[in-house]
């Protein structure tokens, strides 16, 4: 909102300017250098710019997005029944916390922030011979294709490596026989131990008990659609649930991608910043820097939410939902600018 107060502001100073920065010198071939700063959508800037004629300006510069971060939250569920998960999980928190030596949350923290920062080169058009104020203005932004990211909180690690030694206990035992219980060692203790196995009767109760709660996971939503291997095979069918589990080191993370060329086209308007001086400037750009498409947005595990995940709920959703309509960028600047010759 302040942005936008701003923003304004800078417009309405813009509209008052008594003329253009052009209309008092003769223009050549950058035989002119404007410098200045940029504040807006695209973050916080620098930019230089110079004349190839009267109508027609080049600018360059650099941009890059604060430090801005979004809480979110994730549930852990267990099992495939979503109603029944909490009561679940309830029930098995004593057993989590004797794995993990500490209080289990069955929910996870994240932050999510935006890393986009971009190089720019931008064509300024002044179309109108009696209002040189006004401009047109095509060009590109350049920069990573990874433009925000998503990773869990620190207080959060403690739960994501309970869910890892939980669903690595529930895999040696779910689907084995009493023959193939009586190979299983929970804990491998290396070279020398081979012999040292669980007592059967403690892994039959231990696989009752794990069998009747299910997997551990964060059940973000469902597959849009079928999810097939390299081969063409569908692992994952439509409408099935979508579990995501912590990578190795024991987190979730996301990142956000898109093209990392974008084309940008938009309007502007320029003015003096101070009446009666010609080196101070204001101006104003409003427009669209194209992405390609739809962002894509990436778990950890490959698994991209905005394109192959549906019915995300809660807050995430909300992120989700709106990243997904960002098939282009809005461009809204406010730059000051100072003519150094």
């Amino acid at each position: 909102m302040r942005v936008s107060i701003f923003l304004a502001a800078a417009a309405m100073m813009v509209s008052v300017s008594a003329s253009a920065q052009v209309d008092s010198q003769p223009w050549d071939k950058f035989n002119h250098l404007n410098v200045g700063v940029t504040l807006g959508t695209t973050g916080l800037g620098v930019e230089a710019s110079m004349p190839i004629n009267k109508y027609l300006w080049v600018r360059s510069g650099l941009s890059f997005m604060p430090r801005v971060e979004v809480p979110m939250t994730f549930g852990i569920q267990i099992g495939d029944d979503p109603a029944a998960s909490k009561n679940k999980f309830d029930r098995m928190a004593s057993v989590l916390e004797d794995l993990t030596g500490t209080p289990v949350s069955d929910e996870v923290k994240m932050t999510g922030k935006a890393k986009m920062w971009n190089w720019h080169v931008l064509f300024d058009i002044y179309p109108l011979q009696q209002n040189l104020h006004w401009r047109v203005t095509a060009g590109f932004f350049l920069g990573p294709s990874n433009v925000a990211e998503a990773f869990n909180q620190t207080e959060s690690m403690t739960s994501l490596l309970a869910v890892d030694i939980y669903n690595n206990t529930y895999d040696k035992l779910h689907g084995k026989t009493m023959r193939e219980l009586a190979n299983v060692k929970l804990i491998d203790l290396g070279p020398g131990y081979e012999d040292i196995y669980t007592d059967l009767d403690v892994l039959l109760k231990m696989q009752e008990l794990f069998d009747k709660a299910g997997r551990m996971g964060i059940h973000l939503g469902d597959y849009s659609h079928d999810i097939t291997d390299e081969d063409g095979n569908v692992i994952h069918k439509k409408g099935d649930p979508y579990v995501m589990t912590p990578n190795q080191e024991h987190m979730v993370k996301a990142d956000m991608k898109v093209n990392a060329f974008k084309p940008y086209i938009g309007i502007g308007y320029d003015g003096r910043l101070v009446k009666g001086n010609d080196r101070l400037h204001v101006g104003f750009d409003a427009g669209i820097m194209l992405w390609g498409g739809k962002p894509s947005l990436y778990a950890h595990d490959g698994t991209d939410l905005i394109n192959d995940v549906e019915g995300i709920t809660g807050k995430v959703g909300d992120y989700v939902d709106f990243m997904s309509k960002l098939s282009v960028y809005p461009v809204a600047n406010v730059r000051f600018t100072y003519t150094i010759f």
